[in-house]
């Protein structure tokens, strides 16, 4: 409805902006912004849509040998107690653990600033050869070079203080700022620059070959074998690298507890591990938020010089305003994204186990992003699968966060989660998070489900079972880092 409105009202306003006046000029960016904006959050909408339905859907491919039979059940003689931390507990112990990976990453931050410093030098040299009696015809191609530079510079600064969720003294207060003006070296603006330089650097390398200067065509192509040979050692090496795998289950459709856990847990979790989830619409509601924070930013400045470019083009040659045009070539690229991300999202739902299997044997053959941090894996499930994704899952992972904020009589939801813990996973290796009002029924429904286990469970005829909980009274910086002070802690015993 929004984009046909905007159709029909673009060849009129294309009218109002065709005079090439510099204040109409700057009304038609702003405008053509909005425009933007309003098409991206239109997509989204549309996106989630299908998202839901695809959730509510079953899937068709799901086979009678996916569905593992249930074991028999004995009585547990065992009595289960527990350990109830909260803010004000003692984690000086966990935190240890927790330096021992920071100074991991940290370690591995170093190294990829100093190959990152490296490559530009190579760069800066080749081009000082190339350019040395005519450094004027390199301006633009040193532009790339100075900026991709600065920001591998301020992406090591602002990316020192990226581990942990809570800080101690002066820098408590100053964090917050900090953050935001390192913000945006944090995105994806510093790959988007490798990736300029690469392709700049290797079109003047095939001019060189084109045009016969051969000599300066094999120059320009060393750095660019560089960088792409360091990529390849650095993602080679990330491979190799202690992967926690976290899994996260929780109670669905509650937009706030998920705001907590994806945008504030699982961001910090990254440096030391992946993360899975089974996606219900209140994660994907956070989690394209965040992604859409991220590079909407970039994409806005893309269409705001490409448009600058054809209006000042369309003023030199006299022809009409590009507003129309473009307002149409927007709408057009938005329907050909929603299509192509449609069929993505139907290809990204666990079908069946063979499925499951094949996405996460590609997690742990490629496990770093380029970024070198780790991936994340939410998982979206037909109605059908996701109790199948999930029995695979806690297998799978080091750790779980069994989130039970929310948890109530009337939301109890979660019940086959819990037991499906308690049947597959060491009581150790779980932490159940809870508000104050929900700890109790947390307890009784614990209680009730280790009564009887199955047979091959871990936690059958144990000796002195506690299960931990942590209960969650403000949801700030300083609970989120003792919640992963524990789960680190929990995962590197496993």
């Amino acid at each position: 409805m929004i984009n046909s409105f905007i159709f029909l009202l673009a060849p009129n306003l294309s009218l109002i902006f065709f005079t090439q006046n510099p204040e109409i000029g700057l009304a038609n960016r702003f405008v053509i912004i909005l425009i933007a904006i309003l098409i991206a959050l239109f997509s989204r909408f549309i996106l989630m849509k299908v998202m839901n339905r695809g959730m509510m859907s079953k899937s068709k491919k799901i086979k009678d040998s996916d569905i593992e039979l249930q074991m028999a059940e004995i009585q547990n003689s065992n009595t289960i107690k527990f350990i109830v931390l909260d803010s004000e507990s003692d984690f000086s112990d966990t935190s240890l653990n927790r330096h021992q990976m920071v100074d991991n990453a940290k370690k591995v931050m170093n190294q990829q600033f100093k190959l990152d410093l490296l490559i530009v030098l190579v760069y800066f040299i080749v081009a000082l050869i190339i350019y040395a009696e005519y450094p004027l015809d390199a301006l633009p191609y040193f532009l790339y070079l100075t900026l991709f530079l600065i920001w591998t510079i301020m992406r090591f600064i602002g990316f020192r203080h990226q581990f942990k969720a809570y800080q101690e003294g002066l820098f408590r207060f100053v964090s917050p700022i900090w953050k935001l003006v390192f913000a945006i070296f944090q995105t994806r603006w510093y790959m988007l620059l490798a990736l300029v330089v690469i392709l700049s650097t290797l079109l003047k390398a095939l001019s060189g070959f084109l045009f016969g200067d051969y000599d300066d065509g094999i120059i320009f192509l060393i750095p660019v074998i560089f960088h792409l040979f360091l990529i390849n050692r650095i993602r080679s090496k990330a491979r190799k690298r202690p992967n926690l795998k976290l899994l996260i289950l929780r109670v669905f459709l509650i937009s706030k507890t998920s705001m907590f856990t994806f945008s504030s847990l699982a961001k910090f979790w990254k440096h030391f591990g992946s993360y899975f989830t089974v996606a219900d619409p209140s994660f994907y509601r956070v989690y394209w938020k965040r992604k859409f924070n991220h590079k909407f930013p970039v994409i806005i400045v893309f269409i705001f010089l490409i448009y600058t470019q054809l209006e000042n083009s369309s003023a030199d040659s006299g022809t009409g305003s590009p507003f129309a045009p473009f307002v149409f070539l927007m709408i057009i690229a938005a329907i050909i994204f929603i299509i192509y991300s449609r069929r993505r999202m139907k290809l990204d739902f666990v079908s069946n186990k063979e499925e499951l299997n094949k996405e996460l044997e590609k997690l742990i053959k490629q496990p770093v992003k380029l970024d070198n941090t780790f991936k994340e894996k939410p998982m979206s499930c037909h109605d059908n699968t996701w109790k199948i994704t999930v029995e695979k899952l806690v297998t799978t992972a080091n750790v779980v966060l069994m989130d039970l904020r929310g948890f109530s009589e009337k939301n109890k939801g979660c019940e086959y989660e819990v037991n499906l813990l308690l049947n597959s996973v060491k009581l150790e290796n779980i932490l159940f998070l809870g508000y104050t009002t929900a700890i109790p029924l947390i307890k009784k429904v614990i209680q009730e489900k280790f009564k009887t286990l199955d047979k091959g469970s871990p936690n059958l005829e144990i000796p002195n079972p506690n299960a931990m909980i942590y209960e969650v009274k403000k949801e700030n910086n300083k609970e989120t880092q003792q919640i992963m002070d524990l789960l680190i802690d929990k995962a590197i015993q496993n």
